[in-house]
């Protein structure tokens, strides 16, 4: 078993014990911090989050990001489907009775951290633009605001 795999066991047990559960634990916040530490440690348990050494190996950045990739100040970590989003799935799952540790796992893995700038952040949760939704079209949040991914980290993941 790996960080990831305990993390979606976790998440698992959770929607098992039904709505009511889920909620319980959500209203604490507890559900929250599970789900956005799933996107912040390795394949090896080794945490990347706000980790300069770890960060530019594992995480995509975009173009501005990755000019400042030193300067922690300066970057945000932000999911690429917001969390809101993930939840409203996850729950979906307990209302159709369709929760099982691969339907849980997916729903986790089409996620990820991005970094990006702080000022690309305001953009991307602008009231106008994708702060608690995606775009159109099957295109993600950041391509839809005119965020770039730095070519040097395309092909980076924590997986």
């Amino acid at each position: 078993m790996n960080y990831h795999d305990a993390i979606t066991d976790l998440v698992h047990y959770i929607l098992k014990n039904g709505e009511l559960y889920l909620r319980l634990i959500d209203s604490g916040n507890a559900f929250d911090k599970i789900l956005r530490n799933y996107h912040q440690f390795n394949l090896n348990g080794d945490k990347v989050y706000r980790r300069i050494s770890k960060m530019s190996l594992h995480y995509r950045y975009s173009e501005n990001a990755w000019k400042s990739k030193n300067q922690l100040d300066d970057l945000y970590f932000e999911h690429l489907v917001p969390l809101k989003i993930t939840k409203e799935k996850l729950l979906d799952l307990i209302k159709t009775n369709k929760v099982s540790l691969d339907s849980v796992k997916a729903i986790l893995d089409e996620n990820e951290i991005v970094v990006i700038t702080r000022n690309e952040q305001k953009i991307v949760d602008a009231p106008e633009n994708f702060k608690s939704s995606l775009p159109e079209g099957n295109i993600d949040r950041l391509s839809a605001v005119g965020i770039k991914i730095a070519e040097e980290t395309k092909n980076n993941s924590l997986f």
